[in-house]
């Protein structure tokens, strides 16, 4: 299933992950982790066999852009575990170096939102550091509104940095 196809310099693929794109997904995420500064973790603490398994959870959907075979940009929505959250999900975005500001991670959010509100979810939450203030203008742009702010909650390159909650209800999603 492609969601989207990109003939220009890049030949850039969006589409649903499967098991056997565990090991790229491990290695896009482990490369934004390295840089420090977008990720919360430092490592990616699935196995391959773990990622494998985790891509096999109806619940969640994991989107991945590839540039040719080379995995670029992932996307996890993780449906909300209890009854009394399972009107929600989590949504977690990585994309490489080099490959940010070319709209692809605004077309895997928008059909991330698309899946969301298809399975019956009405609100997407994320969380995004306040020093990435490109990520946030790009949210905002989508319809993620802000949800609260977690001060200091975080700190890299020993400054302190907050944790911005931001949210989208998917009754708000403009599918043309």
């Amino acid at each position: 299933m492609m969601l989207w196809k990109k003939s220009q310099k890049n030949d850039l693929e969006i589409r649903r992950a499967t098991p056997a794109d565990a090991r790229g997904i491990i290695n896009c995420m482990q490369s934004v982790m390295d840089e420090k500064v977008y990720l919360v973790s430092e490592y990616y603490l699935l196995t391959e066999r773990g990622e494998q398994e985790r891509l096999k959870n109806p619940d969640e959907l994991t989107l991945i852009c590839l540039n040719g075979s080379m995995v670029i940009g992932v996307l996890t929505l993780q449906r909300g575990l209890y009854k009394k959250n399972r009107h929600t999900a989590n949504l977690g975005i990585a994309i490489r170096s080099g490959y940010r500001h070319m709209k692809i991670g605004t077309r895997l959010i928008l059909e991330a939102l698309k899946w969301a509100k298809k399975e019956g979810i009405k609100k997407v939450n994320l969380e995004v550091f306040s020093t990435n203030v490109n990520a946030i203008k790009a949210y905002r742009k989508i319809g993620f509104e802000y949800e609260g702010v977690r001060k200091h909650q975080f700190i890299i390159d020993n400054k302190y940095v907050d944790d911005v909650l931001m949210t989208f209800f998917t009754d708000t999603l403009n599918e043309n």
